[in-house]
């Protein structure tokens, strides 16, 4: 297998040192007693880290809390990035703001296609693209430990392809005390804040966590635990290739647009849609978890979970957009435009999300070696979401959203970057808010209600770990999924001219506040006051009428529902050096999805309900081996069958309409047609651990994947809306590739501390990890594209949310009071989207890098004082397209992140 990239050799260097050095140490250590050492504050969370990788049969990394219950980052999501083969992704839509981390893809599998566990069972998602809860919306309180498992047997769901992300919660018999306390109290700055119209700066988080564990024989625990969060934010973005990348393009001869570079009259692309975004963002999370235990007999214990979570995201985003009404003949530094369009507006879109959690848990003794098993739970999330947009034009046709150009905005442009900067022949056209009328205004609620119960239930005997000779695992699962979204969507126009004149321009409803742009530097934003500007739909409602929005309330809305009944049978052998685990699980979906069908007969307006019911059954096999070198060293080896099924709204037959103000039409529909992916996975690891904690290991994997999915967008052909035709037509779809495939391999290592080192520096402590992926999919091509000469499909580049490389470097030192940590991540380059007409349009992620830093100090017995900096550098996101990537998609600004606390432990 051969994995490059020319970045590979710098991380490895630390890691090959590291070992290097500290074997000789471990090997004269392993010769004597090693005396027992106690661990405390980040140590504490590498050694309970290691030791879970030791005790448990798959192949499983983690990250866990320190021993004052903090995880090593803010949040959930951005600690998961710290795991071996572990990378992080954020808001998948460029509209929106984009400066936190929200999802996890587990060894480049998307996170769609690995679920998120808490205690081993299904949360449910505030999320209509993704099955998984987000866990950027999860609190840190709730977990003892992030777990990714990375080999799936047959107890566990097989939608995970990747793997599975599981939360383990906290428990009251995780500590020696009967009773303790802990409450940590944040207060913060990310750098970007109060640089927009928002004056807010000051960000806080705190969280507080009491255990008890109480009864005449302490059978009985209890944990309670609560988190608040505000984080405020600005930003100011770009985006010159649109969210589909069709904001670059070719102009042929004739002065068509093309998205082929063969077709194109100089072979340059031009840029025809530029945008810049300024977001004001609010952040405000809120969180409470309970856990009742109870332990009797040798091993029985008996449980109940709840947990709510709150989050809502209070966002406006501004919003500026030239774009050209004439062809250009573009060369490598620039071109002109003879006719031109600006808009200035805004979308005020606040988010509101609430999960709720309850979980039974039961295991009960059922003899000498046998145990039996019950789970039940059941979740519910909500998510709500309002956008009102509106927006202002400089040449708006009345009675529709059409923007037209004018001669007064030929502006030109020059390439910096890979990014166009625009120079306006009048400026004053551009900058005048008189010039510019209303083109519409929105209101947009989108519903989405996601429910999921689930049972199960196992019989094991002779099956824990450290027992002998064979055992088995006999068990049932049940889980009901119900998925609902309803869109409800209004929007009004200027009804005549005269309409337009009575409303009046962008200069009655303006803010007085200048912001600069990217693009277009001559002329900045334009700010309309958002009550000001909705007010004027009331004040002059006569003036207003409304645009037929059939489609968008009807179409887009369904109802999924999921079940799955599985039952898998398990084999164990365990010996003194050989664990062989062998299994297989019979999984069967069935699938009812409601909506509406689109009105086919001429004249017709009517949506009539629909009913479409599918299901698919797998007979899934699955096996694991580890072999016992010597008490530290050991191999393990896996093969197993897993799958991915389809996201709910891949699933249903829905069809949304965007008209852009340029003319243009986007049309995104889902695929009723899709099979869920399937993957071999074939994987070995090796295993060393050392004294005091360490360890070195290495994992190589394999997954061929059958019926991958991905979401394409190609041009489509001239389509009737609304009794209009329109020619620029982009349809974006969810497709099954005909196979795709993945490969990889990771390292890690991981020092508690260097006692060969002199003894003020034996406090110094080093981890790192370091993963090379290389993936693709076969893409079937456009009918368009095949026309123009090209193959029916090509191999992409990678999976989509795939990085290339993965690397993390942590450096720490402890001494007395004191506790520091430095930490490094490198998040390599990944595939976003795919373009069915053109690689050229294929959207990528670009490497990113970040440096955090931790620190402690242990002011009393009880209290502790600690620094936390997040994106020291201040590293962006940035997406790129092209030939070669060369041309901006988009760039997004991250701020850093500074806070500084207490935290107060007690045991009572």
């Amino acid at each position: 297998m051969r994995i490059k990239h020319r970045l590979a050799p710098l991380p490895l260097l630390p890691l090959a040192a590291a070992v290097m050095l500290t074997l000789p140490a471990y090997a004269q250590e392993a010769e004597g007693d090693v005396q027992q050492v106690v661990v405390s504050g980040l140590r504490a969370a590498e050694h309970a880290t290691v030791q879970t990788k030791k005790a448990t049969r798959q192949i499983v990394d983690a990250v866990s809390q320190d021993d004052i219950g903090q995880l090593p980052d803010f949040n959930i999501v951005e600690a998961s990035r710290r795991i071996p083969g572990l990378s992080v992704v954020g808001g998948g839509d460029a509209t929106k703001n984009r400066d936190i981390y929200q999802r996890a893809t587990i060894r480049g599998l998307d996170s769609r296609y690995n679920l998120v566990t808490v205690d081993g069972v299904p949360i449910a998602s505030a999320d209509q693209t993704y099955r998984g809860a987000r866990l950027e919306m999860l609190p840190a309180g709730l977990v003892s430990q992030i777990q990714a498992i990375k080999t799936v047997t047959a107890e566990y769901d097989p939608h995970a392809l990747g793997g599975q992300v599981n939360l383990v919660s906290r428990s009251a018999f995780a500590r020696d005390q009967d009773r303790f306390f802990v409450a940590n109290a944040f207060a913060g700055r990310n750098s970007s804040a109060g640089k927009f119209l928002s004056d807010q700066k000051n960000s806080g988080r705190a969280d507080a966590t009491g255990a008890a564990i109480f009864g005449d024989h302490r059978q009985f625990g209890i944990v309670v635990s609560a988190e608040l969060q505000r984080l405020p934010s600005n930003a100011f973005s770009e985006l010159p290739g649109d969210t589909s990348g069709a904001g670059w393009t070719y102009f042929t001869a004739n002065g068509a647009r093309t998205p082929f570079n063969n077709l194109s009259a100089t072979g340059q692309p031009a840029p025809v849609r530029n945008q810049d975004f300024a977001f004001d963002n609010l952040r405000e999370r809120a969180s409470l978890n309970t856990k009742l235990e109870y332990r009797f007999g040798a091993r029985s214990r008996l449980s109940a979970f709840a947990g709510h979570y709150a989050d809502k995201d209070t966002e406006t985003r501004y919003e500026t957009l030239t774009s050209p009404g004439s062809a250009v003949v573009p060369t490598a530094t620039g071109g002109r435009y003879a006719l031109g369009d600006v808009q200035q507006g805004f979308t005020y879109q606040p988010v509101k999300r609430r999960t709720n959690l309850f979980t039974v848990d039961g295991l009960f003794e059922a003899g000498a070696n046998a145990d039996v098993g019950v789970t039940a739970s059941s979740s519910k999330a909500t998510y709500r979401e309002y956008r009102q947009m509106i927006k202002y034009t400089t040449n708006p046709r009345a009675g529709t959203t059409t923007a037209q150009t004018l001669p007064a905005l030929a502006y030109s442009y020059t390439m910096a970057g890979g990014a166009p900067r625009l120079a306006f022949d009048n400026p004053q056209a551009a900058t005048d808010p008189a010039n510019y009328k209303g083109l519409y205004w929105r209101d947009i609620n989108r519903d989405l209600d996601n429910n999921v119960d689930f049972v199960r239930a196992d019989y094991k005997h002779n099956f824990k770990p450290g027992d002998r000779g064979f055992g088995f695992n006999l068990g049932v699962n049940l889980t009901r999924t119900t998925q609902a979204w309803d869109v409800r969507y209004q929007e009004l126009v200027p009804r005549d001219v005269a309409a337009q004149q009575t409303i009046g321009t962008l200069a009655s409803v303006l803010i007085p506040a200048r912001f600069p742009t990217y693009e277009t530097p001559q002329a900045g934003y334009l700010l309309p006051d958002r009550q000001r500007a909705a007010q004027l739909t009331s004040t002059y409602a006569s003036s207003f009428i409304a645009t037929n929005q059939l489609a968008n309330n009807f179409a887009d809305d369904y109802r999924d529902t999921e079940k799955v009944k599985a039952f898998y049978a398990q084999g164990i052998y365990q010996g003194e050096r050989w664990m062989l685990l062998a299994g297989v699980r019979e999984d069967r979906t069935d699938v009812k999805v409601d909506g509406y069908q689109a009105p086919t007969a001429a004249g017709s307006t009517a949506y009539t309900p629909s009913s479409r019911s599918s299901d698919y059954r797998f007979l899934l096999p699955s096996m694991l081996a580890t072999y016992q070198l010597d008490a530290d060293m050991r191999i393990k080896g896996g093969v197993s069958k897993t799958i991915g099924r389809p996201d709910f709204a891949q699933y249903a037959a829905r069809k949304t309409f965007s008209v852009g103000t340029d003319g243009s039409l986007t049309v995104n529909q889902g695929n009723p047609a899709l099979a869920p992916r399937e993957a071999w996975n074939y994987d070995v690891a090796y295993e060393w651990y050392l004294p005091r904690g360490g360890i070195v290991s290495a994992a190589a994997f394999y997954k061929d994947i059958r019926n991958e999915i991905f979401t394409t967008s190609a041009v489509g052909p001239a389509t009737d809306y609304q009794g209009r035709t329109y020619s620029q037509v982009t349809i974006a779809q969810p497709l099954n590739s005909a196979r795709a495939g993945l490969r990889g391999i990771e390292l890690q290592y991981i020092a508690d501390r260097f006692m060969f080192l002199p003894r003020p520096l034996r406090g110094l402590g080093f981890s790192t990890n370091v993963t090379w992926l290389k993936g693709f999919f076969n893409q079937p091509m456009s009918a368009a594209s095949v026309a123009n000469g090209g193959p029916a499909t090509r191999r992409s580049s990678g999976l989509i949310h795939q990085p290339d490389f993965i690397a993390n470097a942590t450096l720490s030192y402890a001494a007395g009071p004191l506790d520091v940590r430095l930490s490094y991540n490198r998040i390599g380059k990944a595939l976003e989207s795919v373009d069915q007409d053109t690689r050229e349009r294929d959207l990528v992620a670009m490497a990113r890098n970040q440096v955090d830093v931790q620190a402690s100090y242990q002011l009393s017995r009880s209290l502790r004082a600690v620094v936390q900096g997040q994106n020291l550098t201040r590293a962006p996101f940035v997406v790129r397209q092209g030939a070669h990537r060369e041309l901006l998609n988009n760039y997004f600004p991250v701020g850093r992140t500074v806070f500084v606390g207490l935290t107060y432990e007690a045991d009572l």
